[in-house]
């Protein structure tokens, strides 16, 4: 993950936000208890320039290694079936730290998806470093104080963003660099 990277090569935070190179990620879980679950898919999309390009992706589903409660598969759709043949979270990360880059991640509620990739580096025995995150739920509460709730829908209807694939960590990705 880029929670790996060097924290000296990260851009300097008086960087302009239009001019940075991001990624905008998510990650689906066998639950929501950071201490005990596990990492299931992780996904992002490029954001260069402050363009989002959607030709620039990366999903991938992960085995954890235990089988997917049902009630977090109403939510996902993802199956023990789908990740039967996935590799390991180890096994992934690699391919996902190149390709990120060391780039900005933004997420959406991104406390959870760090804490849940701090786990599996734990769970690893690999060395975690905090990524520079961007938490796009943060800034749509300072301008936006009233709003009724903070869902990723309710923002996402606020602004007129059309919502694809909700729950799949690409899906909400996307819908999280076009908030």
């Amino acid at each position: 993950m880029a929670s790996s990277q060097n924290p000296a090569k990260i851009p300097s935070s008086a960087t302009p936000l239009a001019s940075l190179n991001a990624i905008a990620f998510d990650t689906e879980t066998t639950g929501l208890d950071t201490t005990r679950e596990r990492v299931i898919q992780v996904g992002a999309v490029k954001i260069c320039k402050g363009r989002i390009d959607e030709t620039q992706t990366f999903q991938q589903l992960v085995n954890p290694g235990e089988p997917i409660p049902p009630a977090s598969t109403a939510i996902h759709g993802i199956y023990d079936e789908d990740i039967v043949s996935a590799e390991s979270f180890v096994a992934i990360k690699a391919e996902f730290d190149r390709w990120c880059d060391n780039a900005v991640m933004i997420g959406y509620a991104s406390g959870f998806d760090l804490a849940m990739l701090k786990r599996e580096h734990q769970l690893a025995g690999l060395e975690w470093y905090v990524p520079r995150t961007l938490d796009v739920r943060y800034l749509v509460n300072i301008v936006a104080p009233n709003l009724p709730d903070y869902s990723l829908d309710t923002i996402a209807a606020w602004l007129g963003v059309e919502i694809h694939d909700r729950h799949s960590a690409l899906g909400d990705s996307i819908t999280t660099a076009k908030i």
